[in-house]
């Protein structure tokens, strides 16, 4: 028979029991009303973006080859040579495979080129050696949002890019509207109308020399659109490519300069001497983008490099 000394304790223990209890689910209701209230507090201004809804990648497979030749009578013990591979990432492509016949290294520098480094040892005499490359990559046709570490070498005047001449910032500000994207509309089209095709160009002669001449070939017309997008704070940078509607070989002739403007979190394509704006962003694949960051082995070189005595380079 339980005493009653027996049923206070266990009275006793029910009580703690069932205190402890309210105690949690009071802890717990209050952590509840907590969150609610960080997650309610959060300010209603900020927007943050989202990946556009994307279409399917497209795949796209390039190759092209380079001839390297020994035009000496000796030896060559070492020769080097270095030549670009698609551009590791844009919003419109990604470079998922490089190929080659040779052994190379990949060296990927700031902006995203790539850049493939050969070493050829023992190079005979008058010899003669063919380097191919093969690459995919996959296009797409809406621009993805794509974070820009620092976007203010994308506003700054540089060589060929003359954004702070007084007549070049002077047009610019005559081509301003209520939005940037509009802003650099005008600049598509009163490039497109006001500078000729002059023909392949062999020197760059920049910004200044089509907007004062009227004309150039693919890549003055690059560079008045980059430096007339600087003037007025629209981010833009140069790129050199090719343009191809299907898997191709690529040839010299082919290679082509354009222009991209960054615009709601992507970089947009602007190919005025084309006649090409923010379209057909499939058919084009980006091998290089145009600045020389310390880090680049190309060193001044637009599309290969080569070391060696007596050493000849073409692309085929």
């Amino acid at each position: 028979m339980a005493t009653k000394g027996t049923f206070d304790k266990d009275s006793k223990k029910m009580r703690e029991l069932s205190l402890k209890r309210v105690a949690l689910y009071l802890a717990t209701a209050c952590l509840c009303i907590a969150l609610f209230w960080a997650i309610s507090r959060k300010p209603r201004d900020v927007v943050t973006p989202s990946l556009p809804e994307t279409s399917p990648p497209i795949p796209r497979q390039i190759q092209y080859s380079f001839t390297l030749q020994n035009k000496t009578n000796h030896l060559l013990k070492k020769a080097e040579f270095w030549t670009y591979a698609p551009v590791k990432q844009t919003s419109t492509q990604l470079c998922d495979n490089i190929k080659s016949s040779h052994p190379y290294k990949l060296i990927t520098d700031d902006l995203g080129n790539h850049v493939l480094h050969f070493t050829l040892n023992d190079f005979p005499p008058y010899a003669t050696k063919i380097i191919q490359i093969k690459a995919r990559v996959l296009l797409s046709d809406k621009p993805v949002t794509e974070a820009v570490r620092d976007i203010k070498p994308y506003l700054k005047a540089e060589k060929y890019i003359e954004s702070d001449d007084p007549v070049l910032f002077n047009t610019a500000k005559k081509l301003t509207a209520s939005s940037n994207l509009k802003t650099a509309e005008n600049i598509f089209r009163w490039v497109v109308g006001n500078v000729r095709y002059a023909g392949y160009l062999s020197k760059e002669r920049g910004a200044l020399y089509a907007l004062s001449h009227k004309k150039g070939d693919c890549t003055e017309f690059m560079y008045l659109f980059t430096a007339l997008c600087r003037a007025v704070k629209i981010p833009a940078r140069c790129i050199g490519g090719y343009i191809t509607k299907e898997s191709s070989i690529l040839k010299p002739g082919y290679y082509h300069n354009w222009a991209q403007f960054y615009e709601d979190g992507a970089w947009r394509i602007s190919d005025p001497q084309n006649k090409v704006f923010m379209k057909e962003n499939s058919n084009y694949i980006a091998i290089r983008i145009i600045k020389r960051p310390q880090d680049n082995p190309m060193l001044q070189f637009n599309r290969f490099r080569v070391q060696g005595e007596g050493l000849e380079v073409k692309m085929n």
